[in-house]
């Protein structure tokens, strides 16, 4: 690695059983000028369509303060006619002026310094050092640079920001390199294809990335793969290994009992918040929504944080984590990650509205009091700030919060979020159609 290291070091993530998945969801950990960083050449026949639908709607997702997400089907092969004068007067003979500036010293020497290493890097491995074949190289890097950094780097103060960008087409030396300029600087890069490798044959440029296979069979939904509603599963027919409630065929449509309401609680958590001292100074309520272990909760739960307990029914031990995946303040929701595996609860994708006088759950752990039912109506509707909310008479208590409100064919309708302690069972959740557009692309 070059000499810039002693300021700013990307360190290559190894990838894990959800390696796909891990990119999408996860942003490596940054300590000490220390970034941990994928880059990783994902191969898969089956799961690539699914990803690619995925990707086309991830872009809007990403959180300015943390660096932006970028898609791109295959990295242009050059600028266009109009364009090409102004990239080509950026280098000459050896001598470049980029493009693009990071607000930041060590951010700015180190991307000078990797242009350079990437110019080094392609006549090393291509062997070709005539001047017209390095400039037309170049001005490609310069190009591309322009298009992307700015949509990818959006914070150029920050060295501990988290950008990502996924790439498919053909892949060559000049692309490649691009990308590990990107991997250089602290951005995850994925490259997705359904069958064919990057075209570079520099085995030790090669080694700076992490090649993925897939299984050679068609995998079980993940959470990057979205299908449209009407073709899953009716979600109250969902299968619980945990809570060991009746499988209802899905025709039938007929609502659960309150015992087997009561039995999804095994996919509600109780949280416990940490501060940097290692005390809980405060509890929650959160919601599983996916296989892989991703909780909701709201966000006054899980904020100031510094890692997290999670709580579950016929589980001894408590299990941690620090993964707060994405956050929105306007809706006062939150997602976290735990390693720990469980059945999630279904998130209500019915397209007629909630009524008043309605029945529903509510599950949490009010005052500590861990994953308690409670029973109740819908009294009505309303909005607080930027905020749909449910009102409902079940009732709830501080610890609530984060929980889990439901209809009676087991779907997630609410978020429960707060309460009016001078009032008797006046409570407020989030409602459903908030929680899709938030957590889109994790359900």
């Amino acid at each position: 690695m070059a000499d810039y290291t002693q300021y700013f070091q990307a360190v290559l993530c190894p990838p894990s059983e959800h390696t796909a998945e891990d990119f999408f969801a996860r942003s490596g950990r940054y300590s000490n000028f220390r970034k941990e960083t994928y880059f990783i050449r994902y191969l898969s026949k089956h799961e690539y369509g699914g990803i690619v639908e995925r990707l086309h709607i991830w872009q809007e997702d990403a959180r300015e303060d943390c660096g932006g997400y970028v898609f791109v089907p295959a990295l242009p092969k050059q600028p266009g006619q109009g364009e090409l004068a102004q990239y080509v007067a950026l280098y000459h003979q050896g001598e470049y002026k980029l493009p693009f500036s990071f607000q930041n010293r060590i951010l700015e020497e180190a991307f000078e310094a990797g242009f350079r290493e990437s110019l080094q890097l392609f006549q090393k491995s291509s062997g070709r050092a005539e001047e017209s074949i390095v400039r037309n190289f170049a001005i490609k890097m310069l190009y591309w640079i322009d298009q992307y950094f700015p949509r990818l780097f959006t914070q150029t103060q920050k060295i501990a920001c988290f950008p990502k960008f996924v790439c498919c087409g053909t892949v060559k030396l000049p692309e490649y390199l691009f990308l590990l300029l990107l991997y250089r600087m602290g951005c995850d890069v994925l490259y997705l294809s359904e069958q064919q490798d990057v075209c570079v044959d520099d085995p030790e440029l090669l080694a700076l990335s992490v090649r993925v296979e897939a299984p050679d069979k068609q995998p079980a939904p993940v959470v990057i793969r979205q299908s449209p509603p009407q073709s899953r599963p009716r979600e109250s027919t969902v299968q619980r290994s945990n809570a060991g409630t009746p499988q209802r065929p899905a025709e039938e449509r007929q609502p659960l009992s309150y015992v087997e309401l009561a039995a999804m609680a095994s996919s509600v958590v109780m949280l416990q918040v940490f501060d940097a001292q290692n005390q809980c100074f405060k509890t929650g309520s959160g919601v599983i929504i996916n296989e892989s272990g991703y909780i909701l909760t709201n966000l006054h739960v899980a904020a100031g944080g510094h890692y997290y307990g999670v709580l579950l029914e016929e589980e001894p031990d408590v299990f941690y984590t620090d993964e707060l995946i994405k956050y929105n303040q306007d809706l006062d929701l939150a997602i976290l990650r735990m390693d720990k595996r469980r059945a999630p609860i279904p998130v209500c994708r019915e397209t007629s509205a909630l009524v008043r006088g309605q029945k529903v759950v509510a599950i949490g752990s009010p005052l500590g009091l861990f994953n308690t039912v409670s029973d109740g109506i819908i009294s009505g509707f309303r909005t607080v700030g930027k905020r749909s909310m449910i009102q409902f008479t079940a009732p709830t208590s501080h610890g609530s919060s984060g929980g889990a409100l439901l209809d009676l064919y087991g779907n997630l309708i609410g978020i429960i979020t707060a309460g009016f302690d001078d009032g008797q069972n006046l409570n407020l959740a989030v409602d459903y159609k908030a929680i899709l557009e938030f957590a889109k692309g994790l359900l």
